[in-house]
C-alpha cells in the first residue's frame, strides 16, 4: 500500500528543491531543467539520500512525459514542418545522422547490444528546439534568418528522433545484425512510418481546411456548461491517440507528440490559447520539475568510473558529430564560416527531448542505469557548452539581420521561429 505522507512529502521536496535550483539556472542564464536535475541529484543518493525512485514517483512522471510531449506537438505547425526550407533541411540531416552512426558505432565497438547501442546514438543526435529559443533570444537573434533555421533544423531533428525511436522499440531485445528478422524489421518501420505519415496528413489536411473542426468547437462549447470542458476534450484526445500509438506497439509519448500536432491544427491558435496557457502552467509548474528532479534522484554519477573512457568517448563523438554535421549542412546552406560554427554549437544544446527519451529508454529496460547516467550528463555538458560558447561566434552578418526584414528569405527558411515550452 502507498504511504501518502511519504509520497506527498517526497513530490513536495522534489518540487520546491527543482523550482528554488531552477531558478537559480535561469540567473545564471541556464535553462531550467539544468538546475531541476541537480536537484534531484541532491535529494537523491548522489549527495543527501533522502528520495529513492518508487514505482509510485515512475508513475508520476510517466504523467510528465505524456504531458510534456503533448504540449511539445501543441506548440508545432505541421505546415512549417513540410514547409521547411531547403537550409533547414541539410543542416538537419546531417546534423541529426551523423552523430547517431558515430554514437551507435562507438557504443556497440564497447559491447552494448544493438538496441542499447542505437539508443545511446538517439540521445546525441537530438537537438533541444526549446533550449535553443532561450539562447537565441539572449543572443539577440532569435528572430532572424540564422536563429529561424535553427529552431526550424531542430524541429525536424525532433520528428526524425521520434520516429527512430519508434524503430528501437520494435527491435528484439538483445538484437544482434544476426538475429533481427528483416522482414518482421520492415513491417515494424512501416507501422511507424504508417502511423506518423497518418498523422501528418491528418494535420495537413485540418490545417487547410480548418472549417471541419474550427467552426464546430465553438457551438460545441457553447452548449457545454462547464468552462474547463474544452481542456478536457483536448487530454481526452491526446490520452487517447496515445493509447492509439500503444496499441500499434508504439510508445505512448510519440502518441501525445503527434496527438499534439493534430489538435494544433484542429482547434488553431485562438481556440488553444487558453487551454495551451492553463495546460503549460501546470505542467512546467509542477509536472516539468518533477520528473527532471526524478530523473535526478535515479542517476548514479559514481557509476562513471567503471566506464570513464565510454563517457569521454562519447562525450566528443556527440560534440564533434553535432558540430561537424551542423558546421556542414550549414555551409551546404551558404552560411559563412563564422555563422555555420554558431549552428554547429547550437546544435549541441541536446535539453528536454534528449532527457525524455532517455528517461523512456532506461524504463523500458533498453540502458542500463549506468548509461543512463552517461547519456543525461552528456546532454547535461553540451547544453551547457552550446550557451557558453555560442557567444563566442555571433556576429552582425546578413544572416543575422531579422527575418521580417526579407520577406523571400524568411518564406525560403519555412516561416517564423517555434516558440515551444521554455525548459
Amino acid at each position: 500500500m502507498v504511504n501518502l505522507l511519504e509520497f506527498f512529502a517526497a513530490v513536495f521536496l522534489m518540487v520546491l528543491v527543482a523550482r528554488l535550483f531552477g531558478e537559480l539556472a535561469r540567473r545564471a542564464k541556464q535553462p531550467s531543467l539544468i538546475g531541476e536535475l541537480f536537484a534531484g541529484m541532491l535529494l537523491g543518493t548522489t549527495a543527501l539520500n533522502i528520495i529513492q525512485p518508487t514505482s509510485d514517483l515512475t508513475t508520476v512522471t510517466n504523467i510528465s512525459l505524456f504531458l510534456i510531449m503533448f504540449l511539445t506537438g501543441l506548440h508545432l505547425d505541421s505546415e512549417e514542418i513540410l514547409k521547411a526550407g531547403r537550409k533547414s533541411m541539410l543542416i538537419s540531416i546531417p546534423g541529426f545522422v551523423l552523430p547517431l552512426v558515430l554514437g551507435s558505432v562507438v557504443a556497440f565497438h564497447y559491447g552494448l547490444d544493438l538496441r542499447e547501442s542505437l539508443a545511446v546514438g538517439l540521445t546525441l543526435a537530438i537537438t533541444a528546439v526549446p533550449v535553443n529559443s532561450i539562447i537565441l533570444m539572449d543572443l539577440g537573434i532569435l528572430k532572424t534568418t540564422l536563429g529561424t533555421t535553427v529552431l526550424t533544423a531542430g524541429v525536424i531533428d525532433d520528428q526524425l528522433s521520434l520516429i527512430m525511436l519508434g524503430v528501437i522499440l520494435q527491435l528484439p531485445a538483445n538484437a544482434t545484425s544476426v538475429a533481427i528478422n528483416y522482414l518482421s524489421l520492415l513491417v515494424s518501420i512501416g507501422e511507424v512510418l504508417l502511423f506518423v505519415g497518418a498523422v501528418l496528413v491528418a494535420a495537413t489536411l485540418l490545417a487547410r481546411h480548418p472549417g471541419w473542426v474550427r467552426l464546430r468547437i465553438p457551438k460545441l462549447n457553447s452548449k457545454l456548461i462547464a468552462r474547463e470542458s474544452s481542456l478536457s476534450i483536448l487530454l481526452i484526445f491526446g490520452i487517447g491517440v496515445s493509447l492509439l500509438a500503444e496499441a500499434m506497439g508504439l510508445h505512448f509519448i510519440i502518441g501525445a507528440y503527434f496527438a499534439g500536432i493534430v489538435a494544433r491544427q484542429a482547434v488553431g491558435d485562438v481556440g488553444l490559447s487558453r487551454d495551451l496557457d492553463v495546460l503549460s502552467g501546470i505542467t512546467f509548474a509542477v509536472f516539468a520539475p518533477l520528473l527532471f528532479a526524478y530523473i535526478g534522484i535515479q542517476l548514479n554519477p559514481y557509476a562513471l568510473g567503471g566506464i570513464l573512457p565510454l563517457f569521454l568517448v562519447l562525450l566528443l563523438t556527440g560534440i564533434a558529430g553535432k558540430t561537424v554535421g551542423g558546421f556542414a549542412g550549414a555551409r551546404m546552406g551558404r552560411f559563412s564560416t563564422n555563422d555555420s560554427l554558431l549552428i554547429g554549437t547550437l546544435l549541441n544544446s541536446r535539453g528536454m527531448v534528449e532527457l525524455v527519451i532517455a528517461s523512456l529508454v532506461y524504463q523500458e529496460g533498453l540502458i542500463s542505469l549506468a548509461i543512463f547516467t552517461v547519456v543525461v550528463a552528456i546532454g547535461i555538458i553540451t547544453t551547457t557548452m552550446s550557451a557558453i560558447l555560442s557567444r563566442a561566434f555571433v556576429r552582425t552578418g546578413p544572416n543575422q539581420i531579422p527575418a521580417s526584414a526579407d520577406i523571400s528569405q524568411q518564406k525560403a527558411q519555412g516561416s517564423t521561429p517555434i516558440q515551444g515550452p521554455q525548459n
